[in-house]
């Protein structure tokens, strides 16, 4: 969102240069308050050590060394994904592409929320496998993606990088080698203010990074720095390892749940570049200073001689808070945390005028971490909280600001404002519980009451990222450089916390920020909390989004405009849905009246042809003018899975019909079996069969003779347990003269034996990334290409992402292989379409990627799947007569 805040009397320049840093300070997970957080902080606090991993996609990151450096070490760490995976598959839910890249984006903020680093991405969109670091960096534009990645190291300031891949052949995914291209690129020039020197002007600086080490994941023997990442940890009740393993888990939509186990574990890293001067490796910071004193060094002399008393204080003070902790009581370390923050103040104070970079990061790094570490070990909770989830353009919202003195401070001037965005007021400011002198006594809580009022032109929480169309495999950024890189875009609205403290020399202020959050309580699971999210008035989606129109059909068909209240005030207009030319749409609109915030309602719209229809996609375009004249034409999804924090992705009100020849076999009835998400019932349903999606109970009954085909759903083989179960009933409904296809899935299928005939599939698996790769359809008179379309070599022109994935390798001579295709460099592969006779029916294997087609509307993709659902048994075996 382009929320600009409120600040007054602040040059620009240094308004750039105060985000960059105000988010390199507090932007590292913190880990709460309590006892565990005290000692967690208490670590952090003495030295300055930053490491920058990177890696190519979620789930690259070695947590277990993640977790070791922040939470066992102290250290500043953060991952570097170049890419959010979107161009994975998804087996939560319906999401593909930018809705997955969303999830994903959430799942590495929790890991790292547990294992303490902070994350950081690239421009660059998941276009899907690659084969080579030469194919990713020719759809990813070279010099751009170096420029993000220099840029990161330019505002994280590492002074040791870990890349996880070695950038060779040897990674495997395309993806995993420019990665270790990049960072290795990247650790040479980022430091030379004469590469990107459009980036100084935007708030950093050059940096040039000590050390650079790769990752041994593959060759333990070749590691020069070792971690025991299985070493049992007081603090956390388990290994770093163990931590790590329940990080991992957060991947979710990868399948990436792991065990915990517990015991002795090592993971290493090897020495690549030196710029220490050590010429040997004695650690990952050896040859690095890493004190705050060294980073004063940067000061000027006389500021400097200024500094140095308050931060020899403030380690003495560290240090006794260090001592003074027992791990029992952590209100014994308050007062030498009151001091330790009280002499960084000062260090602040004294230092405020010169402009050295790396001293003021360190610092506010280390002011961040003292006030948290206070309030952690005082009891202090803040809260700021919205009585509303979901909020739109010109509504008030009350919001409620909360300090809960649960230690044994008394905190005087106790104060509690809302830092805003541009445009927004607050009226009210309340305060409760406060003593008549503004202080609050231990073991009692103040609370601030405001009404926030949203002008009529508030930015809605789109995702910074997603708010210009992408060009091609790359996003476009906004003009922000605050935000770039960063997972999204920070709350729009903060409490903005001040008090002071008694301490050994005299008051110790203490501010801090915390941003909104709606709470509430789910009667099943309890509370729970989520971010605040702005959205219009009134959201309008089409459905479906996409839609196949046989070249041949002459008959109307329905597009539904769902329109939704989001105003507390209601809404009511008149909806209609555009249609472009050469078409009609009956009715011409609907009246609309939503009287009360979130109520919906659906609108039948009637399309078809109103002459020749050309060949192509056409829009039609759905929008709701309100009664004031306001036109609405987009609508919004929420995606909230209960393990990531939620984000709104919203998408034009418009439906794209695709206009192509193709049929499918006179009343065909279809049984699709749903694997982990795909559309394929709806791009069957389009194509004009009848589908049926079969639920467990269908599918362990063996139901399927109703149907003349089943269906089995991409991946359908890990998630669905009742297929395995009925697998064999499954192959019966095919012995009996039904048509089994099975779309692409993953080792365990062969492996299990699922399959009427021996299949295997190598490792790697065969696949073929480049979705222009030549085609040969190997047996072009084969019914399969014949009926009721006739396949050509056009039909493989304009698939998108690649060709298919997970093929066979080696198959029993029952199976027919029907095509054949391969990457630039690779030898020919067959084990993409595999065809056999089983008994009366047939049996298909078909790792082509339908799923990515059917999204984009993929006219030869639609219409090779008609011929496969319609492909005849008698046809087939009189064409391939079984002995």
């Amino acid at each position: 969102m382009a929320f600009g805040r409120i600040r007054l009397g602040v040059s620009a320049s240094v308004l750039v240069l105060a985000n960059l840093l105000a988010v390199s300070a507090s932007a590292q997970s913190l880990p709460g308050t309590g006892l565990v957080a005290t000692g967690l902080l208490l670590r952090q606090m003495d030295g300055v050590k930053r490491v920058l991993m990177i890696g190519a996609h979620p789930d690259d990151e070695d947590t277990s060394i993640l977790a070791e450096l922040s939470r066992g070490q102290g250290a500043q760490t953060a991952y570097l994904a170049l890419t959010r995976g979107e161009g994975g598959q998804n087996l939560l839910g319906p999401e593909l592409w930018d809705g997955l890249g969303i999830i994903r984006t959430g799942e590495l903020e929790a890991a790292r929320r547990l294992d303490g680093g902070r994350q950081f991405f690239t421009r660059a969109f998941d276009f899907g496998f690659s084969k080579s670091a030469d194919e990713a960096l020719t759809i990813w534009p070279r010099e751009a993606l170096l420029s993000d990645v220099v840029w990161v190291i330019r505002r994280f300031r590492p002074q040791v990088i870990l890349a996880v891949f070695r950038g060779d052949p040897s990674d495997g995914h395309g993806h995993h080698q420019a990665s270790g291209i990049l960072a290795r690129e990247a650790f040479d020039v980022a430091g030379d203010p004469s590469r990107f020197p459009d980036q100084l002007s935007r708030g950093v600086e050059a940096w040039a990074p000590t050390k650079l080490y790769g990752l041994t994941r593959r060759r333990p023997d070749q590691a020069t720095t070792v971690f025991e990442i299985g070493t049992y940890d007081p603090l956390l009740g388990r290994s770093e390892f163990q931590l790590s393993m329940e990080s991992r888990s957060f991947h979710r939509s990868q399948d990436m749940g792991a065990p915990q186990p517990m015991g002795p574990r090592a993971s290493g890293v090897r020495l690549e570049r030196d710029r220490s001067g050590e010429g040997a490796d004695g650690g990952l910071f050896a040859g690095v200073d890493t004190t705050l004193a060294g980073a004063a060094g940067s000061l000027p002399a006389d500021v400097a001689a200024d500094v140095r008393p308050h931060l020899e204080a403030y380690r003495a003070a560290l240090a006794e808070a260090q001592r003074t902790f027992g791990g029992a009581d952590p209100f014994a370390v308050v007062g030498p945390l009151r001091d330790a923050l009280d002499h960084l103040n000062q260090a602040e104070g004294a230092s405020a005028d010169a402009a050295a970079t790396e001293f003021r990061l360190a610092l506010g790094q280390k002011r961040a971490l003292a006030r948290w570490a206070l309030l952690s070990a005082a009891g202090v909770v803040l809260d700021v909280r919205s009585d509303d989830d979901v909020v739109t353009p010109g509504q008030s919202v009350s919001v409620t600001a909360t300090i809960w003195n649960g230690g044994p401070l008394v905190l005087a001037n106790a104060t509690a404002a809302l830092d805003l965005p541009s445009g927004w007021r607050a009226t009210g400011s309340r305060s409760q519980g406060l003593r008549p002198d503004g202080s609050l006594a231990p073991q009692s809580m103040a609370t601030w009451s405001f009404t926030v009022l949203l002008p009529e032109d508030a930015s809605f929480s789109q995702l910074y990222y997603l708010r210009q169309p992408r060009e091609g495999s790359f996003y476009d950024w906004p003009d922000e450089p605050h935000l770039w890189g960063l997972p999204r875009d920070p709350a729009p609205v903060e409490g903005s916390f001040g008090f002071s403290v008694d301490g050994a020399y005299g008051q110790v202020a203490v501010a801090t920020n915390v941003p909104w959050n709606y709470v509430g309580v789910n009667p099943a699971r309890g509370e729970f909390r989520r971010p605040v999210l702005v959205v219009p008035q009134a959201s309008v989606a089409v459905t479906p989004e996409g839609m196949v129109w046989p070249q041949a059909l002459d008959e109307s068909r329905t597009l539904t405009v769902a329109v939704r209240n989001e105003s507390s005030g209601g809404n009511r207009g008149r909806v209609r849905l555009a249609a472009p030319a050469g078409w009609s749409v009956t009715p011409e609109a609907y009246e609309v009246d939503l009287p009360s915030e979130g109520l919906e309602r659906s609108f039948a719209f009637q399309v078809r042809p109103s002459g020749d229809v050309a060949v192509g996609e056409h829009s039609f375009r759905a929008e709701m003018v309100a009664a004031d004249g306001t036109v609405y034409a987009q609508g919004f999804d929420i995606i909230d899975y209960e393990h990531i924090e939620r984000a709104a992705l919203f998408t034009p009100a418009e439906a794209r019909v695709n206009v192509f020849p193709v049929r499918v076999a006179e009343g065909l009835k279809v049984g699709y079996i749903m694997g982990t998400g795909d559309d394929g019932p709806e791009a069957i349903r389009q194509m004009g069969a009848d589908v049926t999606l079969l639920g467990p109970d269908e599918v362990r009954g063996g139901r399927f003779h109703d149907y003349d085909v089943v269906v089995v759903g991409v991946r359908a083989y890990e998630p669905r347990e009742d297929l395995k179960a009925a697998n064999a009933q499954l192959l019966d409904y095919a012995r009996a003269g039904g048509t089994v296809l099975v779309q692409y899935n993953q080792y365990d299928f062969p492996q299990g034996g699922y399959a009427p005939f021996p299949l295997d599939m190598g490792r790697p698996a065969d696949r073929v990334t480049d979705e222009t790769a030549e085609v040969e359809i190997l047996q072009p008179d084969a019914p399969l290409f014949t009926s009721p379309n006739k396949i050509t070599q056009d039909d493989f022109e304009g698939w998108v992402q690649e060709r298919g994935l997970y093929f066979m390798s080696q198959w029993d001579d029952a199976y027919t292989p029907l095509l054949e295709m391969r990457d630039n460099g690779d030898a020919p592969t067959r084990g993409a379409l595999l065809v056999a006779a089983v008994g009366d029916g047939i049996y298909a294997y078909a790792a082509l990627s339908f799923f990515r087609q059917w999204a984009s509307g993929v006219p030869g993709a639609y219409r090779l799947f008609a011929n496969l659902l319609s492909l005849n048994a008698k046809d087939w075996r009189q064409y391939r007569p079984v002995s």
